[in-house]
Parts: structure tokens; sequence; C-alpha cells
């Protein structure tokens, strides 16, 4: 039974809840479901669990990065496993064959990877690059990145895929030929959400799910410090201040983390960043007025840019 129980050192922090969501994922052998806000951690914990795991089963898993599938709002089922160039075939005039217009994605690359090289299988577009050169004979963790952007059906089509291990899937193209996961080297799968559209219900009923709130000040100031140097930079007075506009009521949209790490540059970099940050409510009007320069990178539109330029402003 995987699980994960001493963490290796790392710079992703997760919380108690999330660390225990993704153990029960682990043992129930189900996608770990994670949603949040944009920023929130939710991209980085695949890959924090792909370190983890290859950290404590060495002989089992061997990649520090999950493999990775981009969900689009035209994106089908069988696009986790795999995609035809229908049109690349068409105008060939060499007489390849159809699997070579075949190129396995996520799901379908990890699944690869559960077995030992099979010579037949070179004749994929894709195999010899992403498969058997990035290594094989293991398993993976597999991120299925903001489900919620495909369109309705696609999770419910996902629903027999991801029901239990072994993954297996069917190429149509080549009359249905099916790939299957070897159950010895297991595939971690974790979807992320935006909460952007709801999820049908049977699809949430087979996933562990967990929602990973906006880190607060401590976390902040860890990301902002591995992020960006300087560790005697009061950055502390920047994340208070952002806080305060996330947590302004006429927010529209309001800003994530990678917004907080390019404001904090820009604030270094118009040499703002210091301790009268902390006072910026009894700062010089000029003062203030160099901060509102900066807001072009936290605010991403009209009302909210004026909501914070009068916040500064003191109007």
């Amino acid at each position: 039974m995987l699980q994960i129980d001493a963490i290796a050192k790392d710079l992703y922090k997760p919380s108690d809840d999330l660390l225990a969501a993704i153990n029960t994922a682990l043992f129930l052998q189900r996608p770990l479901l994670l949603s949040g806000e944009p920023g929130t951690g939710k991209t980085e914990c695949a890959d924090f669990v792909a370190r983890q795991l290859k950290t404590a089963y060495p002989e089992i898993f061997k990649a520090e990065k999950a493999l990775r599938y981009n969900t689009k709002s035209i994106s089908q089922s069988t696009d986790l496993f795999y995609q035809y160039d229908a049109v690349g075939h068409f105008g060939d005039r060499d007489n390849s064959p159809k699997e070579s217009f075949i190129s396995f994605n996520g799901l379908g690359v990890a699944l690869l990877k559960t077995h030992e090289i099979n010579k037949d299988w070179m004749v994929f577009r894709n195999y010899q690059s992403d498969v058997v050169e990035q290594g094989i004979g293991h398993g993976s963790v597999v991120l299925i990145d903001e489900i919620d952007k495909a369109p309705r059906d696609f999770p419910n089509d996902l629903l027999a895929e991801l029901e239990k291990p072994p993954f297996k899937f069917n190429i149509k193209e080549l009359n249905d030929t099916q790939l299957t996961q070897n159950r010895e080297k297991p595939i971690v799968i974790i979807i992320t959400s935006n909460n952007e559209k709801g999820l049908p219900d049977a699809f949430l009923r087979r996933c562990v799910f967990h929602h990973i709130n906006f880190p607060g000040p401590e976390i902040l100031m860890d990301i902002i410090k591995t992020k960006l140097a300087g560790d005697d930079l009061p950055f502390g007075h920047a994340i208070d201040m952002f806080l305060q506009f996330r947590n302004m009521k006429n927010i529209n949209k309001p800003p994530a983390t990678s917004e907080l790490v390019d404001w904090i540059s820009c604030l270094k970099e118009n040499k703002l960043l210091d301790s009268d940050l902390g006072n910026w409510q009894n700062a010089t009007p000029e003062y203030r007025e160099k901060i509102i320069k900066t807001l072009g990178v936290i605010a991403k539109n009209k009302a909210d840019f004026k909501s914070l330029k009068d916040e500064i402003a003191g109007r």
C-alpha cells in the first residue's frame, strides 16, 4: 500500500488535511480531485507527490515530475490517452503505417511506462521520445489539469477508465487494439479544478476530494522567499498589503500567488520594498503614487484597478 508517511525535504508545504487526502487516494487507488483558486498550489501538488513517491519507493517511481495533460474546451476522453493525426495520415505519400500517426498523451504515456521496452511499439510516433527515453518500467503520477475546462461529457466518459486499476484503453483506429497497465507499477492520478463549472456527481463519487484554501501569511512568506532572493527585505509588509487588497469587498478578481510574486518583484525593482510599505496609509502622496503604478500586476480589470487606486490614494 502506497503512503507518504515521512515527508522528504521539499519546498512544497502541504497542509495536514491535504496530506491526509493524498494518502487516502493512494490507499483507495482512486483519483485525487483538487479544487481551489488559481495559484493555491494544485498543479504543484502533483509534482510534490511525484517527488515524495520517488523518495519513498525508488524501486517503483523514478520521475520527479508528474506527467501532465492540459484539458481543453475541445478535449475528448480518448485524448487523455492518445491522439490520431488523421490530417497527417491523409496527406502521407510514403505509405507510412497508421501507428506512426498516433501519439500518446498523459495517461497513455504512463501506462506504456509500466512495461519494459516493446519493439512492436517503436512504430508509434512518440514512443521512443516520450516513453523509452524518459524512462520505462516504473510507475507514474499523472496530472489532469483544469478538468472543468472540458465539455461536460469529458468527465462522464472517463468513469470507466478511472474506475480502478489496471488502467486500459482501446485504440479504435487500430481495430480497437487494447493497451493495459502492468499492475505492479502503480499510476497515481491527480485532477485539478478551478470550480469554473460543476462536475457530474457520478464522477465526483469516484474521486477523493480536497479543496485547497488560499495560503495564509506564513505560507505566502515561504513562497516568496523560495521565488525571490533577499531574506533581509520586508516581504511581510507587502504580503499584509496584498492580503488587504484581496479581502476588499469590491474586488471582482482577487489576485493569486503568481501575481503576488510579480508584484513584489516590481516593488523591489522600484525600491518600494522598504519599511515605509508597512505604513503606506501615512506615506507621502509621491510614495503612494509609485505604488499605484505597480497595480497593473495585481489588478486584472478596469474596476479592480480603480478600486485599488482609490484605496491607496485614500479616496
